[in-house]
């Protein structure tokens, strides 16, 4: 009903919903004072207000409860994708310990998984359509090699160990991330939440005021439910819109595996370095065989 609306940027929403609210307010102001309300006397502005501040107390709880509701969903989304990356380092981390090529194969797998999320996933995501069971497929592989990987001690069993309880867990990570992608509320919450909007500034076209003192509230209190279903709208799915779940925990990750790569590979450029040079130094000659040759 309001898919549009994720593809905009935040503020052209948040004008779109102001001018929504305030010209459909401005119209129906000046139809309701003409036509329907004209009857009203000045002193049914005590039972107008008792209507008025009940509706906007069921309101405002109602909104409140949504707000609330989604915020938990923004974090459960967050710490999903928290704890996916917080595996897949567990997993390199772990993975280190293990005999040669188990290592570097790991490693491959790892990154192609994180460049497959953040290239690919994320995009579908913010679309809001379905994630492919690719990643899956990765987690499958790193497994497989786990299985074809040869015990020869203790620490061999727990390491591979905890590389299979944390793929576990990165398994788990990744589906709640994409079930979390699909999380928004339903289209009978927003029908109940407009009808709320709608009743909420319909009952003070009723009021009887000065016209310039009764457009100014209308005025404002239509900027104010603008801005509690802009609020719900920007909450409303957290791989949608311009605040967005991002994915910054994997690839913070990723560079961490890239740097520790890359420090490997210096570190073992520099032992070789250093023992070539040491192996010629052990069989140069000294002075004094110099001397006798």
């Amino acid at each position: 009903m309001i898919d549009f609306l994720f593809h905009l940027p935040d503020l052209t929403i948040f004008l779109i919903l102001s001018s929504i609210t305030m010209g459909f307010s401005i119209i129906a102001i000046l139809i309701s004072k003409r036509f329907i309300f004209y009857r009203l006397k000045y002193r049914d502005n005590v039972t107008i207000g008792s209507i008025s501040s009940l509706i906007g107390i069921m309101y405002g709880v109602l909104v409140g409860f949504m707000a609330l509701y989604l915020i938990d969903n923004n974090d459960h989304a967050s710490d999903a994708v928290l704890r996916e990356a917080s595996a897949v380092a567990n997993v390199y981390r772990d993975s280190q310990w293990l005999k040669d090529p188990f290592p570097e194969q790991i490693r491959a797998q790892l990154e192609k998984y994180i460049n497959k999320a953040i290239t690919v996933e994320w995009p579908v995501m913010r679309e809001g359509k379905d994630v492919d069971a690719d990643g899956d497929y990765i987690i499958q592989n790193i497994s497989n090699l786990m299985r074809g990987y040869s015990l020869s001690s203790d620490a061999d069993k727990l390491i591979t160990q905890d590389i299979l309880i944390e793929l576990k867990s990165l398994y788990n990570a990744r589906h709640e991330r994409i079930s979390m992608s699909t999380s928004q509320l339903s289209p009978e919450l927003w029908e109940v939440i407009l009808i709320g909007t709608i009743l909420l500034i319909g009952i003070n076209y009723a009021f009887r005021v000065n016209f310039y003192l009764h457009l100014f509230a209308i005025s404002a209190f239509s900027i104010m439910a603008a801005s509690m279903l802009f609020l719900l709208v920007t909450l409303d799915r957290p791989f949608q819109g311009e605040f967005i779940v991002e994915p910054d925990a994997l690839q913070a990750v990723m560079t961490f595996m890239k740097t520790g790569k890359e420090s490997a590979l210096k570190s073992a450029a520099h032992f070789r370095h250093h023992h070539i040079h040491s192996f010629h130094r052990a069989w140069e000659p000294s002075p004094s065989e110099q001397a006798l040759t």
